[in-house]
C-alpha cells in the first residue's frame, strides 16, 4: 500500500512493504525502516524503531485522515493522502487541468477515451483524456496552450494511481 503522509509542511511518500503482526517494514521516500508498532490504548501506541522506543499519542482531526500526533518531544499535524483523497480533491475542485506538462490520474481507473495524439496543438481547458474511476468519469484538461509531446495510454487501458497519461510540451 502506498500513500503520501503530510507531516506539518513536509510531504513524504510512504509504502508498507511487509507486515507480520505488529512488525512492519516501511519505505519512507527512499529509506527503508523496520518498525514494531503496538496499540497500547485508545489512540496510544508504542513504537520501536532503530533500537529506540517512542510513545505516540494520536487524536482525530476534522476528518479521519487528519490527525494530531504527540510524542514526548513534539506535536505534529498529520494528514494521510491516499488515492481516494487525491481523487476526491480532484473531483471537488472541478478542474482536472494539467498543473505542469503532465496529465496524471489521482487514483486507479480505466481510460474511456483519448481525444488527442502526439503532435496535436491543444488549448487551455481542452479535454485531453477521459478516465473512469469509482463508477464516475473524469475529464482531464490542458492547463495551458501546448503541443502534445506523447500519449502513454489508449482507450481501454487500466491505469494506476499517479500514472502518467499525457505529456505536453
Amino acid at each position: 500500500m502506498q500513500l503520501e503522509i503530510k507531516a506539518n509542511k513536509r510531504m513524504a511518500e510512504v509504502e508498507i512493504l511487509e507486515q507480520s503482526g505488529s512488525h512492519y517494514k516501511i519505505k519512507v521516500d527512499d529509506l527503508v525502516y523496520d518498525i514494531d508498532l503496538e496499540r497500547v490504548g485508545n489512540g496510544i501506541y508504542s513504537l520501536l524503531m532503530n533500537g529506540k522506543s517512542y510513545d505516540v499519542e494520536s487524536f482525530a482531526g476534522e476528518n479521519p485522515k487528519k490527525l494530531t500526533v504527540n510524542t514526548f518531544y513534539q506535536t505534529v499535524e498529520v494528514e494521510v493522502v491516499d488515492a481516494m483523497t487525491r481523487y476526491l480533491r480532484a473531483r471537488q475542485s472541478g478542474n482536472h487541468a494539467a498543473e505542469a506538462n503532465q496529465i496524471r490520474v489521482p487514483m486507479p481507473g480505466k481510460v474511456i477515451d483519448v481525444l488527442v495524439a502526439k503532435g496535436d496543438t491543444v488549448t487551455e481547458g481542452q479535454t485531453l483524456v477521459i478516465v473512469s474511476a469509482m463508477k464516475m468519469e473524469s475529464e482531464y484538461k490542458a492547463g495551458k496552450e501546448a503541443t502534445v509531446k506523447s500519449v502513454k495510454v489508449k482507450p481501454g487501458d487500466t491505469v494506476d494511481s499517479n500514472q502518467l497519461l499525457i505529456e505536453l510540451d
